[in-house]
């Protein structure tokens, strides 16, 4: 079925439809367990901004590893994704 696109176009409207769907159809879960039996790949992060606030190149460098996340993923990796896994900032912190 197609449809006309919509005159008034609400980006955070649009945004909440995606994420509900995505909850209710459990996509994030469904797709690794589709790939469970795939070659592994484990992708270990930092903690995510130890100032509370980030910045224009932490934004840049968390986008390009999603995006390789993301493509791994797609070509069948069963990917291990964990964020925050040291507290190598917290010195900064105190």
């Amino acid at each position: 079925m197609v449809r006309q696109a919509a005159r008034v176009y609400s980006p955070p409207e649009l945004e909440e439809r995606v994420r509900q769907a995505w909850s209710a159809g459990r996509a994030y879960d469904r797709t690794k367990q589709s790939r469970a039996g795939g070659e592994k790949f484990y992708f270990i992060d930092g903690p995510p901004y130890t100032t509370g606030s980030i910045h224009l190149g932490t934004a840049w460098n968390k986008t390009l590893k999603d995006v390789v996340i993301r493509y791994l993923r797609m070509r069948g990796y069963d990917v291990r994704d964990q964020p925050g896994y040291d507290m190598h900032g917290l010195p900064i912190e105190v």
